[in-house]
């Protein structure tokens, strides 16, 4: 396949926050057309602009949401419901459809479009706790944590993309786009896997862990960083034979039924062992001997990293600071656009133009 599997297809992103922002950016990179309507006041920092607004169009919030939108394919925006009638000029998703039955619109919210909460505001901590994901961080006898990052907005953001061109496909094979509700606190409690419904069927509330569920099943601070392991059972005697402890060999150890019993003392036998080596020495060792270890990768790592390079993960984004890297197409495969960085409203006249010379 030669031309990017989207091209031609027309996205309006509305809203400005980082779940459409993330959404968008992924239908662009894969040839879409896409158009930000910028918003009055930007939400964005300056490196998540330059991460999540490469490869569109933008456009002054001043232009007409509803032309734009009725101009478009694809509409994806992020206000709470309601606001969306507001940038819409007034028009409802349903009545924008009745006028262009194709039209797909992906609204993202904290809590969806109805709904006791409908209408709440909610941050990504916010979002991440609603959804039931933070009570399974952190260590069992202390508060729940959030991870870093804004991974509830950028997993909303993912849903957005998938639900896109999901129902984009389903217009041209059906004729009829669809308006399609998103919400973040759904998007974080489906990724409890089966923590919630385990909980629900035998009656037990999962249990943090920390960082180790057992002492085999565990990070642990190494000579330049962090490392960690997660070894099933019938890994352990690789395990044990890398670390190369002789006491290991011993029932207390070897037997799976002792072993929790002393499992403070494993610990601290890999507690040492990890402590000797540096990340990539342990990673070394684990494609050698089979054993599942692996690293705590910082940013800059991720940036040296020789698999990453090899298969050309990073893109190069021009800004007014120079090139930055930032990651670029989610997978191997389909042609990628990586895209240029555009100021705000620069687009305009252009996109006016184009848009709604060409549609109105």
């Amino acid at each position: 396949m030669s031309d990017p599997v989207l091209k031609g297809v027309r996205v309006l992103e509305i809203g400005g926050g980082i779940p459409v922002a993330f959404a968008a950016r992924w239908l662009a990179g894969f040839g879409a057309d896409v158009v930000r309507l910028d918003p009055a006041e930007e939400s964005l920092t300056t490196d998540e602009q330059v991460y999540l607004l490469a490869g569109k169009r933008r456009v002054a919030p001043t232009s007409d949401p509803r032309a734009l939108a009725l101009a478009a394919d694809i509409v994806i925006e992020g206000d709470n419901p309601g606001d969306i009638v507001k940038h819409l000029r007034r028009v409802q998703p349903e009545a924008l459809r009745a006028r262009k039955p194709g039209l797909v619109v992906v609204s993202i919210t904290p809590f969806g479009q109805d709904g006791p909460y409908a209408g709440f505001e909610a941050s990504n901590i916010t979002s991440f706790a609603m959804g039931g994901i933070m009570s399974l961080t952190g260590m069992p006898q202390r508060e729940p944590l959030v991870t870093g990052g804004s991974q509830a907005l950028y997993l909303g953001g993912l849903n957005g993309f998938g639900a896109a061109v999901t129902a984009y496909l389903g217009s041209l094979v059906h004729g009829e786009g669809d308006w399609v509700d998103i919400s973040l606190q759904e998007c974080m409690a489906g990724m409890l896997e089966l923590y919630g419904p385990g909980g629900a069927y035998n009656g037990t509330a999962s249990m943090r862990a920390g960082n180790h569920v057992r002492a085999s099943w565990g990070i642990y601070p190494c000579a330049d960083g962090f490392a960690g392991v997660c070894a099933l059972e019938r890994q352990i005697p690789a395990l044990f034979s890398v670390v190369g402890d002789p006491e290991l060999g011993e029932p207390r150890f070897r037997d799976r039924m002792q072993r929790p019993n002393h499992d403070d003392e494993l610990q601290a036998k890999f507690y040492a062992w990890f402590a000797e080596r540096t990340k990539q020495e342990i990673l070394d060792l684990g494609a050698t001997y089979k054993v599942p270890f692996g690293a705590v990768m910082t940013p800059g790592d991720l940036l040296a990293n020789a698999s990453l390079a090899e298969r050309h993960f990073f893109d190069a984004v021009r800004t007014p600071d120079g090139v930055a890297m930032v990651p670029g197409r989610p997978f191997v495969g389909l042609p990628w656009v990586p895209g240029e960085l555009h100021g705000a409203g620069a687009d305009t006249t252009g996109v006016l133009a184009e848009w709604l010379g060409a549609r109105e």
